[in-house]
Order: C-alpha cells, then sequence, then structure tokens
C-alpha cells in the first residue's frame, strides 16, 4: 500500500468519527515532549557492525484536537515536533565515531482513544506519519525522510484544581526506516520512538 493511500485511510477513518452529537466535549492539548529513540536508525555504518547512527534524545513541541464522543471512545489527531539530529557511536571505546548533526523530527497522526469508566487513564492506538530533516538528512543518497507507521500508548489526566489539569502520557511510534532507498548506506531498521509528555487540556463543550 502507497504512503499516499494510508493517508487517505486515515483521513477517512477520523472524517468518519467525527461527532455529530452536541453533546461530544472536544479538547485542545499543548503539550510539551521528551523524544528518545529505542533503536538505531543505522546499525552497522561501517560494515562491521561497530558503529551505529541514533536519533539523539530531544525535546519536542506538539498539540492534540481530542473529540471524546461519550464517556470512554474518543478520536485525536496529533502533531510533534523535535529538534533531533543523528549521533554516531561506537562499540569501541578507542574511537572512530562520537559526533552529532543537526536534524529535525516531525510527527503527525491520528488515534482512537479509551478511556475505562471512572478513572482518569486513557489508551491509544493509531497510524501515523514520522518525517526528519535537516543538516542529517541533506545527502544526495538520501531518498526516503517520511516513513508511516503505528502509535500506541497511553495517559493520565490529573486535575491540579477544579478548572486546571495536567495530561501526562507515554507514545511510542513503530515503523520502519530506509532513509536511502535500500541503497549502500543504510538498511531497513525497525524504529522505535518514545515521547513522554505533559500538557494542558483545554476543554470546548461538554457533555
Amino acid at each position: 500500500m502507497s504512503k499516499a493511500t494510508c493517508l487517505a485511510a486515515i483521513a477517512c477513518v477520523v472524517g468518519a468519527a467525527l461527532p455529530t452529537s452536541a453533546a461530544a466535549q472536544f479538547e485542545f492539548t499543548p503539550f510539551f515532549a521528551s523524544y528518545y529513540a529505542l533503536t538505531p536508525i543505522n546499525s552497522d555504518v561501517d560494515g562491521t557492525g561497530t558503529i551505529k547512527e541514533r536519533q539523539t534524545p530531544a525535546p519536542a513541541l506538539g498539540g492534540r484536537f481530542t473529540f471524546w464522543l461519550g464517556s470512554s471512545f474518543g478520536i485525536e489527531a496529533a502533531g510533534s515536533f523535535a529538534l533531533s539530529g543523528t549521533r554516531f557511536v561506537s562499540d569501541n571505546a578507542t574511537g572512530g565515531a562520537g559526533f552529532s548533526l543537526a536534524g529535525t523530527l516531525i510527527t503527525g497522526s491520528g488515534r482512537l482513544l479509551y478511556r475505562p469508566a471512572r478513572t482518569n487513564l486513557h489508551f491509544l492506538i493509531g497510524g501515523g506519519v514520522v518525517s526528519r530533516g535537516g543538516d542529517t538528512w541533506d545527502f544526495a543518497n538520501i531518498t526516503s525522510k517520511t516513513d508511516i507507521g503505528g502509535v500506541v500508548g497511553f495517559g493520565v489526566k490529573a486535575s491540579v484544581t477544579p478548572k486546571f489539569a495536567l495530561n501526562v502520557g507515554v507514545e511510542s511510534f513503530l515503523y520502519s526506516a530506509d532513509p536511502d532507498g535500500s541503497g549502500s548506506g543504510y538498511d531497513t531498521e525497525f524504529q522505535a520512538d518514545i515521547y513522554v509528555t505533559i500538557g494542558v487540556p483545554i476543554s470546548f463543550g461538554g457533555r
């Protein structure tokens, strides 16, 4: 399935689930996040498996638009921007790596939410895109800066005061990346990107 087809399918799911009842609740949540990559983007830079290229941990900013369709189910569109480049690390302590290049990481996703009864927890599952940019990807052999994958996560809404709350969550983007399109520099690598988020939900409407 092509990337365009996948994106169209995500848009159709989100559009079909839009609330038709005035009782649905809409939330906008700006958030801060910390980004971490659990797996390397290139596990064999030097052909021996000694040097690896990893996305660097980074702060991120983002926002979510959420429609709660009742007490338990919702749909959500979310996006984030992180100043994450790549760093070359070596298993050999004598050298051969240790330098970094600047970059950016942008995500966009559509998700389904489930909130168990009588709790402030919620769980999410969906799909989206991950797009890379910046100096670390400005090479002639880089042909694929955008990847499509799935996203899963959970969160909790903590009320600080009757009118002020915080949303704290953990999300993981899961996908395969091959920046040079199966060229000589990169192999297809499974990616597991983690975002730890904290945001302030702003509610409109109500049930």
